[in-house]
């Protein structure tokens, strides 16, 4: 180290790390100054960047704010079936894209359904993207098999309530799903393969609720009975 110091070199230390960073710094400040126009376009485009965000994020929470209150006010309107239809598909058109915009279709379809349009129903109804554990979701569903089996298609909403008796999100809900496919089963003459659908969900059903076990096998002894009398 005496040698070090003997010969004016800074000995590896402190010293020599505080002129390191001295220079760094230094040799950054050489750049920004060279690059000052660079430096202020770059710190202009990040500042635009950041506004255009916080409008978007604005802007959307507007829209759905938007789209809420004038779903609501819809709801709330005492008007002609065909004038709400109306109302409702300029909605869903203006607010497609917009959460808000399933439950607009939800309402569409239940006043086509209402009316007797059952496959207009069934359109709108299929258009609901929504998954089927939530609850938009799993009315959508619900009401599309409705206008399936209203508009003559059973093995479509068959196939609908078959589906949603796997994927709707609590188990009640599920139990049901699959007792209107048994229903559609017997009245498509397929009873063994409904009976055995009502005997698994009054089984499940005994380890809930009970009343909702009783109704099942309500519905068992009746296709049991049916069966029999067709023998």
């Amino acid at each position: 180290m005496a040698d070090a110091l003997a010969s004016g070199k800074t000995p590896d230390g402190g010293d020599g790390r505080q002129d390191a960073f001295v220079r760094s710094t230094f040799r950054l400040a050489t750049w920004v100054n060279r690059n000052m126009r660079s430096v202020l376009v770059g710190a202009a485009g990040v500042a635009m960047v950041v506004v255009g965000v916080v409008y978007y994020t604005n802007f959307q929470a507007s829209v759905r704010d938007q789209a809420a209150s004038e779903l609501a006010t819809l709801r709330m309107a005492a008007t002609d079936p065909e004038l709400l239809i109306a109302d409702l598909e300029a909605y869903v058109e203006r607010f497609d894209g917009v959460a808000a915009a399933n439950e607009g279709r939800l309402l569409l379809a239940r006043t086509y359904l209402d009316t007797g349009r059952s496959v207009e129903a069934a359109q709108v109804a299929s258009t609901i993207t929504e998954a089927s554990d939530r609850p938009v979701g799993l009315a959508g569903r619900t009401l599309l098999a409705a206008a399936q089996e209203a508009s003559g298609d059973a093995e479509t909403a068959l196939a609908t309530w078959e589906a949603l008796g796997e994927t709707a999100r609590f188990a009640f809900q599920r139990r049901e799903a699959r007792a209107s496919a048994a229903r559609i089963l017997a009245s498509l003459g397929r009873l063994e393969e409904a009976e055995t659908i009502f005997a698994a969900i009054a089984e499940e059903a005994a380890e809930e609720d009970p009343v909702e076990a009783g109704v099942y096998r309500l519905r068992l002894g009746e296709l049991k009975a049916r069966r029999a009398d067709s023998g």
